[in-house]
């Protein structure tokens, strides 16, 4: 068998004030080096404009996360949302898919178009597992072993990859966890992930292609990067190719108001919908009117959602969301509300598809419990509200179903958005 190729660390062993700042940094970095536009810029404009200040320090974001094109810094998903955006923990997320990715252009001095093919393929090999990321793979012991076949260093430097890495998951709200698998939260960035990954792959010369393009997220097994299964992202991303040729692929940044990668999830796809006069709601039908709106996403995947139960719900509810009691009105004498899965169905959650497991909610609080902002919990006989969101006026509220809830499904969802959930 072939030894494994050796990689060099490059500046990944420099100190970025990772434990200081964080991605935070780097989201700083990109628009002071942009200048908060959406222009490449020269490589030296962008390192005196960073205000880094450190010569070494600023190939950390040239190197490792941003695109370089003849002798200019590109403009891709990565700078769009550092720029258009506050920073959050969704582009942290972004960032280290953005490192993981490893696919920079042509960097300075000649360096390599691929920086941190080691952890490309850790995260391929190691971390990925069963369609979800592993947190056993994180500890000492398995990403020394790893580095150590794959970098040609010494061991303090290998140490110093190792540190910096898992501190990255860190950053990104993965780490520290209870769980044996990491919940990546991609439905706050897997389109951006996804729209991120073709810019690379266009800019350095692909055509603009939907075959294409949908060939190459599957020849690098993104869904790997994501931390999904590969039936889900490929259904995503058959979704979504169509939308980022719409939007002009990287030339949509020369648009005054650039399309945004709109939140797409693996159970669900979120995209703006027009205006819709109440007197044309008649689309919408009492039975999945959810999927009706472009929502769901799952009902496509393993396991196919019950229009029948939600639709029962809902009207056992009179389309009233079991949070904040709103009763959204989409025409005369019709009404709208959501139903959510608390566990999720399908892979690799596999939630059981019974009432016992749906809540009936409006869009705003289906989103946040989807993201784990609001969770619920077991307060006697009642369920507790529990929400991340400072002075949000549900944070304690207490609610009693009108209907019978899986206790298990329950604090599934509570335990597994416990570790460092932020709201976006």
């Amino acid at each position: 068998m072939a030894p494994r190729p050796k990689y060099t660390p490059g500046s990944f062993t420099k100190n970025f004030a990772w434990a200081g700042t964080g991605f935070l940094r780097l989201h700083s970095v990109i628009r002071a080096g942009y200048s908060s536009t959406l222009s490449p810029v020269t490589r030296e404009k962008w390192r005196a404009d960073s205000g880094i200040k450190d010569s070494s320090l600023e190939l950390i974001p040239i190197n490792f996360f941003l695109h370089n094109k003849s002798g200019n810094m590109s403009v891709d998903e990565l700078v769009f949302q550092a720029i258009s955006r506050p920073h959050n923990i969704d582009f942290d997320r972004l960032s280290l898919f953005a490192f993981h990715l490893t696919q920079v252009g042509t960097p300075p001095q000649q360096g390599p178009q691929r920086p941190a093919r080691w952890a490309n393929e850790f995260a391929k090999e190691v971390l990925w597992k069963n369609d979800s990321w592993q947190s056993a793979a994180l500890v000492h012991s398995t990403l020394d072993n790893f580095i150590s076949q794959t970098m040609n260093a010494s061991e303090d430097v290998r140490v110093k990859c190792r540190n910096n890495y898992r501190y990255f998951f860190e950053l990104a709200g993965y780490l520290p966890t209870s769980g044996e698998t990491i919940n990546t939260g991609q439905e706050g960035w897997i389109t951006p992930a996804i729209y991120l990954a073709w810019d690379r792959f266009v800019l350095d010369g692909a055509p603009k292609e939907k075959d294409t393009l949908l060939k190459y997220v599957d020849d690098e097994e993104l869904y790997k990067l994501i931390g999904t299964s590969k039936a889900e992202f490929d259904e995503i991303a058959k979704v979504v190719v169509s939308l980022y040729l719409d939007a002009g692929a990287t030339d949509r940044f020369a648009s005054s108001t650039p399309a945004i990668a709109a939140p797409v999830s693996v159970k669900k796809v979120v995209t703006p919908t027009p205006a819709t006069p109440p007197s044309a709601a008649s689309w919408i039908d009492e039975e999945g009117s959810d999927e009706a709106v472009g929502r769901s996403l799952g009902s496509k995947l393993l396991q196919k959602r019950s229009r029948k139960i939600a639709s029962q719900l809902r009207l056992h509810y009179k389309h009233r969301c079991m949070f904040c009691g709103t009763r959204l009105q989409i025409g005369d004498q019709r009404f709208y509300a959501e139903a959510a899965h608390i566990k999720p169905l399908g892979s690799p959650h596999d939630g059981p598809d019974k009432t016992g497991n749906i809540l009936i909610l409006c869009p705003n609080h289906h989103l946040q419990f989807d993201r784990g902002v609001i969770r619920l919990e077991m307060s006697g006989q009642d369920l507790k509200i529990t929400s991340s969101v400072p002075g949000d006026a549900l944070n304690g509220k207490l609610i009693k179903p009108k209907h019978a809830l899986d206790d298990t499904c329950v604090k599934w969802h509570f335990d597994w958005f416990s570790d460092n959930r932020k709201p976006a």
